[in-house]
């Protein structure tokens, strides 16, 4: 949280943390140990591993807690202090997550790292988050990480170990555990307050050069539990996911929030659609936690109409998995829907799988436990009122400490509040309705334009797997709307039909003006492959419209 004391007047806050039930410790080493006591030896991740030639490895919740610690003295034997940064950088795997833990234990901040970065990205990483200790794996793919760190060591000051999963460095590492005790762990763990700092995440920016969002214990602890409740995830959940837990939406919504329930985390190490599906069948997923384009890609593949899909229960809508044959829904879950962003470490708004499938399409849910939500005028600051559009403005439990090098007069305004930068209003029924980015705002002639809205509205049909909505610049208009669009395998649409498709739900000057079809290999994407990079995809809108771009 900022340093300031938020000023409550014209918020709209959650219920408080205290009168939330099911919130429990809200630092990650207490977490850790009231799961441990809960569900000792219930099962808690399952990973194939690739260091080990595939073979399946199978962590109780007890075998975490017990690595956890071995990780968190190996930690003290080298020297980590309290406040020190740990670097993660390491793939979807069990001692990745132990390694989180560990850093919690002994007052470090974890520091888990994009296993998509190159060598020039870690190096900003590193040196930002200035971690003395790197914990990595030998090989992730093509990826040899220790070799990438080797070749910017010089650049890194900070740095004095590195220990390689899969190489004699870590062993050497764990050996050190033997020199520190317990005792000497859970002396640190004590001292441990939800305030402290605990974990740093880095944006995954499409622009510029990622920033170290710092979070203290409560952020990560707190969205575990109250993620756990969303979902209703209960002892029998069995989550599979991909996504990657140096994101908030991997380690925070697959990750944390089943450990939270007494699930089991079905682990993948790099998504793969084929050997998803077989997991998925053999492990008897109940909920698969998948992006949408990985959910396309499943249902795409050849074994995807053979494969035995039938212990998924957690399966929305009409959406992939709920058509699987083999699958019976669970007609009372409903996928959550929420708002948030890294800075706040995830959700701040949310629905609840509990909520009826009509209120789910209606805005992004109420304030969570312990947020609190302005709207304000970006220009002004004036505080708006219920259904007044603005800026959306937050603080609270979840609020991030900071970004790592910049002061927090730079990033908190005086009342306490983060400006997100997204622009949205509250309803008459604390419904928050997020209407998209303040800077993506598409400005034609005189009107806006939220990307957002029309991408959601794309969602549902058909013929759509991806669409990227983006304003270039026109003389006449300021802006017109462009909409890029990438059809499923099999399906076609003309430019009209997705004109028609969008005049029945959004009003008529917001309906592109150009509609433009890509192959999905055309377009340009972050490393991750989870973004769409904007400013090539607006050089391939102009090469397509002609190099002046809009209308003359």
């Amino acid at each position: 949280m900022s340093a300031v004391k938020p000023n409550l007047e014209g918020a709209f806050s959650g219920p408080s943390i205290e009168s939330t039930p099911g919130i429990g410790a809200l630092t990650l080493s207490g977490f850790l140990v009231e799961v441990t006591k809960k569900f000792g030896n219930r099962e808690a991740i399952v990973f194939d591993d690739s260091l080990r030639n595939g073979e399946t490895v199978r962590w109780s919740y007890s075998d975490l807690a017990a690595h956890s610690r071995m990780i968190a003295r190996a930690l003290l034997a080298k020297g980590a202090k309290r406040g020190d940064s740990v670097a993660i950088i390491m793939g979807n795997r069990p001692e990745a997550v132990a390694a989180i833990f560990a850093s919690a234990m002994v007052g470090a901040v974890a520091v888990p790292m994009s296993t998509f970065a190159p060598a020039p990205e870690l190096a900003h990483m590193l040196r930002k988050s200035a971690a003395p200790i790197v914990l990595t794996q030998r090989k992730l793919l093509d990826r040899q990480f220790a070799v990438d760190i080797d070749s910017i060591r010089e650049d890194l000051p900070s740095l004095r170990e590195v220990a390689v999963l899969g190489d004699e460095s870590w062993n050497t590492f764990l050996a050190g555990a033997d020199a520190v005790t317990d005792s000497d762990v859970d002396a640190i763990a004590a001292l441990i307050t939800p305030d402290d700092p605990a974990l740093v995440i880095f944006s995954s920016g499409t622009t510029s050069e990622p920033k170290g969002i710092l979070h203290g214990h409560r952020s990560p602890s707190l969205q575990f539990w109250m993620q756990s409740q969303l979902f209703a995830r209960h002892p029998e959940t069995r989550t599979f996911s991909a996504l990657p837990i140096f994101w908030t939406a991997g380690l925070n919504t697959a990750v944390g929030s089943t450990l939270a329930s007494g699930g089991c985390w079905v682990a993948q190490e790099v998504f793969d659609p084929g050997e998803a599906l077989r997991l998925i069948s053999r492990e008897r997923v109940t909920e698969p936690y998948t992006l949408a384009h990985q959910t396309a890609a499943l249902a795409e593949h050849p074994d995807w109409s053979t494969t035995d899909l039938s212990s998924v229960e957690c399966a929305y809508g009409k959406g992939a998995f709920a058509r699987h044959t083999s699958v019976t829904p669970d007609p009372n879950w409903v996928m959550p829907v929420g708002y948030g962003l890294s800075e706040t470490c995830a959700f701040a708004t949310s629905y609840r799988s509990s909520d009826t499938r009509e209120q789910v399409r209606i805005g992004s849910g109420r304030v969570l436990p312990g947020v609190h939500m302005r709207v304000v005028d970006p220009d002004t600051g004036r505080v708006l009122g219920v259904d007044d559009e603005g800026e959306l403005v937050i603080a609270g439990a979840t609020l991030m400490h900071g970004y790592l090098g910049r002061p927090a007069e730079q990033t908190f305004d005086a009342d306490g509040y983060f400006h997100t930068g997204d622009a949205g209003h509250v309803d008459a029924d604390g419904i928050v309705h997020y209407s998209g980015r303040r800077t993506e705002m598409i400005k034609t002639g005189g009107a806006n334009v939220s990307p957002a809205e029309l991408e959601v509205a794309l969602r549902a049909c058909a013929p759509v797997k991806l669409s990227r909505i983006l304003g270039i610049a026109d003389k006449r208009l300021d802006q017109i709307v462009v909409a890029c669009i990438v059809c499923k395998e099999g399906f076609s649409a003309t430019e009209e039909e997705i004109k028609a498709f969008l005049k029945e739900r959004v009003a008529s000057y917001k309906v592109p003006k150009h509609v433009l079809f890509f192959d999905e290999a055309d377009v340009p994407m972050t490393a991750g492959g989870t973004k769409v990079r904007d400013e090539g995809l607006v050089e391939k809108i102009l090469e397509r419209l002609g190099r002046n771009g809009g209308e003359q």
